[in-house]
């Protein structure tokens, strides 16, 4: 079947009286492909036009939607004897690298001055849409939660099971529980088993525990820090931190808490695991997919963590993740991370060659005058595979400047 057209308009009475910006409700052009349009007031005087993209969960470009759609949008009025005068009527062309969160469209396009408080009609021309006969959504939900998640929670209902794994990740500490990242990942579930070697099992009590509970307790007067507590179910480390006038009553806080779970404390950690390759941010928003299939892809300063997240779930067979993760990394491409992806990346995961080759080779001027580029030349002795990249970047170059 050839590709579809939809027009997607709304009405809108009496048009002197759109006194705010107003939103269209949402509308698809696929299973999971949904739109708003905006019309919004932009000064006493004007209004402008925008089609606004709905984000999936993994979505930040136009990439996708950009690459194989076409849109047109337009305003119009119908006056009250059925005239009908069109304020708007232009073509988008929308830059793939554009962020999914903003509307893309026509500024300033109407002014208020000219409307006679007919109807106001809005649209969109959206072209080459692939029908798709299965599966289609009629309305805008959720993909649903992965069962092997749901299980996992459910088992808790019958067989609590309080955190008995702990996390050293370059020394943060984070805690979780085995059924929970045995039903997630066959990475963990054979680990903590014991068929691999990463995790150290603890058997018995730890005859050095009171030194160590003196020494959290030291911790705190000297530092002001509250230390986690090993009891919580929690995938973070927990840390707190309090002003001078409050250590002593945090210390006796702990104090009280670490000498009435002793028993608890002693059994409970039940496998340590070392992870030394990885930081704490990245670690934690693993923790966090595990337990809520939801992923934070930036840390603090807003900085993309998708290429640590991709490692880590193909280190841990964690295939949905790394599938998404691989969608942001070729959505993420851009002129800056190209080359550091190219020749640090790449060699390591061969499905990720060809769609990077691509970029690269098509925008490979810009790449060549990048100071990235200029930073991995001047360290050759850290790419060893340079020269056998490079040509590959060279035939794919030309095949490109061929076609």
């Amino acid at each position: 079947m050839s590709p579809l057209k939809l027009t997607y308009q709304i009405n809108l009475p009496k048009s002197l009286e759109i006194k705010e910006t107003y939103y269209s409700p949402i509308f698809s052009t696929n299973n999971d492909v949904f739109w708003q349009l905006l019309l919004q007031l932009e000064d006493n005087d004007s209004y402008g036009l925008y089609l606004k993209p709905v984000a999936g969960p993994d979505e930040i470009t136009w990439r996708e939607r950009s690459k194989s759609l076409s849109f047109e949008i337009f305003i119009k009025e119908m006056k009250n004897n059925n005239q009908i005068t069109r304020f708007c009527n232009s073509y988008l062309l929308i830059p793939p690298d554009i962020k999914i969160g903003y509307g893309y469209g026509c500024s300033k396009v109407l002014k208020k001055s000219l409307l006679q408080n007919g109807e106001l009609i809005i649209g969109v021309i959206i072209n080459n849409i692939e029908y798709k006969e299965s599966g289609i959504r009629k309305t805008y939900s959720p993909k649903p939660i992965p069962k092997n998640l749901i299980d996992a929670w459910k088992d808790q209902l019958f067989d609590f099971q309080p955190a008995d794994v702990e996390f050293n990740v370059q020394g943060e500490t984070f805690y979780a529980c085995s059924s929970i990242l045995s039903k997630r990942s066959e990475y963990f579930a054979k680990i903590l088993s014991g068929q691999w070697s990463e995790s150290t099992f603890i058997q018995g009590d730890n005859d050095n525990y009171d030194n160590e509970k003196d020494d959290q307790i030291n911790n705190v007067e000297n530092n002001f820090e509250i230390l986690p507590n090993l009891q919580t179910d929690s995938i973070s480390n927990g840390k707190k931190y309090e002003s001078k006038s409050n250590i002593k009553n945090s210390t006796m806080l702990i104090n009280n808490n670490l000498t009435n779970n002793d028993d608890k404390l002693n059994c409970q950690i039940k496998h340590r695991i070392e992870v030394s390759e990885y930081d704490p941010i990245t670690f934690s928003a693993m923790l966090e997919y595990l337990y809520t299939n939801q992923v934070n892809w930036t840390n603090k300063d807003n900085e993309s963590i998708t290429i640590g997240l991709f490692r880590l779930a193909d280190q841990y067979l964690l295939s949905e993740l790394r599938e998404r993760a691989k969608i942001r990394i070729l959505d993420e491409l851009n002129l800056s991370n190209v080359s550091d992806i190219m020749f640090n990346l790449v060699s390591d995961y061969e499905d990720l060659k060809e769609p990077v080759l691509k970029f690269m080779a098509k925008n490979f001027e810009e790449v060549n005058n990048s100071q990235e580029f200029k930073d991995i030349l001047a360290n050759l002795v850290n790419y060893p595979n340079y020269n056998v990249i490079l040509s590959e970047i060279w035939a794919e170059y030309f095949k490109t400047q061929k076609n």
